[in-house]
């Protein structure tokens, strides 16, 4: 079956650090000549999808391959927490960079970014606003980052109502095939115990940020233990969105299937590790692929 002959569109899931796999994903498709008409995105997905429909997926991947630990938590800004924990400027500031302040609608191919309505608790499909503005508010993982305003709108991530927007692509964009990239796996397949992983993300996060580390002691989080009896709040948060945004996931990819399912494995990276851009990245083009040789051989 011939590749250049069929016309694709893209739906990209959240999954944070793991959704630097939608790059492997995205240039192995394009290396091998598929015709992408349209991406939507949620969350990290969003992120991804937005360098792609503007093209600069190359700059995007130079980049996170270019992250280390001290790049990560520079692009985290923690704020005295109202409504979530990190205000999100500095992850944003990146995209404009690159990208600019085009509108959504101005990008190369038709691009649909996923963000939750606080107040309706319904997805939408943000279009009538700069890019970057739609990407900063599909990305408000509750609790983590601020809910973004538009227009008088708040919203949080994409992810809390649709993790892997295949529904999107269906109603818009009929004459193309869907492929669908879905981040996440059973909770149970992480391979971090909750100890282990409680140690990890707390000891990465919160030892770098002497008021953060504060305000967790102030709300009972011991980040100098190693013996933790119970699970902290980012272990909580964390892990809450896994078993979420999975059922969401495969609940919706049930009722909207994609032509195609693309499933990086990534269990033992953190949502925080985009310093782990190799290793996500590398297992993104290893299922795109995958894929590539099985739609050859029909």
């Amino acid at each position: 079956m011939s590749l250049i002959n069929e016309k694709f569109s893209v739906a990209l899931g959240s999954g944070g650090a793991r959704g630097l796999a939608h790059i492997g994903v995205l240039t192995t498709l394009k290396k091998y000549g598929l015709d992408i008409k349209a991406i939507s995105g949620t969350s990290m997905g969003a992120v991804i999808g937005a360098f792609f429909a503007a093209d600069k997926i190359e700059e995007a991947e130079e980049y996170y391959r270019g992250m280390k630990v001290s790049d990560v938590i520079f692009n985290f800004d923690p704020i005295f927490p109202k409504s979530g924990l990190i205000n999100g400027k500095k992850v944003m500031q990146m995209l404009r960079d690159v990208i600019g302040d085009i509108y959504v609608f101005d990008t190369k191919i038709p691009f649909y970014p996923v963000a939750t309505d606080l107040d309706s608790g319904e997805p939408v499909v943000l279009q009538d606003c700069k890019l970057w503005e739609a990407i900063r508010a599909s990305i408000s993982i509750p609790g983590l980052f601020k809910p973004f305003k538009i227009k008088n709108r708040y919203y949080i991530d994409g992810g809390i109502t649709n993790p892997v927007p295949v529904d999107v692509l269906k109603k818009r964009h009929k004459d193309t095939k869907t492929i669908a990239v879905n981040l996440n796996l059973k909770p149970t397949d992480y391979k971090r115990a909750w100890i282990k992983e409680t140690d990890n993300e707390t000891g990465f996060l919160l030892s770098k940020f002497p008021k953060l580390q504060k305000l967790a002691q102030n709300i009972g989080i011991n980040v100098k233990s190693k013996k933790a009896k119970d699970p902290n709040i980012l272990h909580v948060l964390n892990r809450t969105f896994h078993i979420v945004q999975y059922e969401l996931a495969w609940r919706s990819l049930e009722f909207d299937r994609p032509d195609y399912l693309l499933t990086p494995n990534l269990n033992d990276v953190v949502f925080i590790e985009f310093h782990k851009a190799d290793k996500s990245i590398g297992e993104g083009e290893r299922v795109a692929r995958e894929f590539i040789e099985k739609f050859k051989k029909g």
